[in-house]
């Protein structure tokens, strides 16, 4: 197969990602690859049929190219709902103690209270699945991570929702404040973030699980 024959066979089976990272390295090695089999006497396409047989098939290649991608990109998404949850403090607690107006009460609502209760467990929750899936992404069979990274999104949904419902609850008992919205969009970022980082882990499980296969 010439290199030309092999490089389109190749790119018709990589994902995106591989195409755009791995195409230009594999051509530049079945370029050398050839180019020696020319110095060592063979013909310009006894050449490219060698560099392309001793390459491997382009199926196999590009599993293997799209799995070893797919295992950093997960540990990507892992480190990056890490942060965002991480982050979460600052929407959950440090901008809304400093913008919503002083409580007119001398013991918080019920109803306020449960629901404070309700984002910290599940912000605390989802920080143990960010850990989790972390973890999971540094050992032999990174897809675990996957499931960890989407129960991590679900968390920090339902922790900006009780957090956003406390916080309308608190200002309908408390005078209006201009400044009580500045937490939206920091919480709409981090929200985006995790829920990008779960889809993309689990838009890489077959990678992954042809990765652990293969490894």
């Amino acid at each position: 197969m010439t290199i030309d024959a092999y490089l389109a066979e190749l790119e018709r089976r990589l994902s995106w990602t591989g195409r755009r990272r791995a195409l230009p390295e594999v051509k530049e090695h079945l370029r050398d690859a050839a180019s020696r089999h020319c110095e060592a006497g063979a013909s310009p396409f006894e050449a490219e049929e060698a560099a392309t047989r001793d390459f491997g098939p382009p199926g196999e290649v590009a599993r293997r190219v799209d799995g070893e991608l797919a295992v950093r990109e997960t540990r990507l998404a892992s480190v990056l709902a890490l942060v965002a949850t991480l982050t979460f403090v600052f929407p959950l607690y440090v901008i809304p103690e400093n913008t919503l107006p002083p409580a007119s009460w001398a013991e918080v609502p019920a109803d306020i209270h449960a629901l404070q209760r309700v984002s910290i467990g599940l912000w605390l929750l989802a920080g143990g699945l960010a850990v989790v899936s972390v973890l999971l992404a540094l050992t032999r069979r990174p897809q675990l991570a996957g499931p960890a990274l989407v129960a991590t999104a679900i968390a920090i949904t339902v922790a900006t929702a009780a957090g956003s419902a406390g916080a309308l609850r608190w200002i309908q008992e408390t005078p209006s404040n201009p400044n009580h919205f500045l937490s939206a969009p920091f919480a709409a970022l981090i929200l985006g973030a995790c829920v990008l980082a779960a889809l993309w882990a689990r838009s890489t499980r077959r990678r992954l699980a042809a990765a652990t296969v293969s490894g």
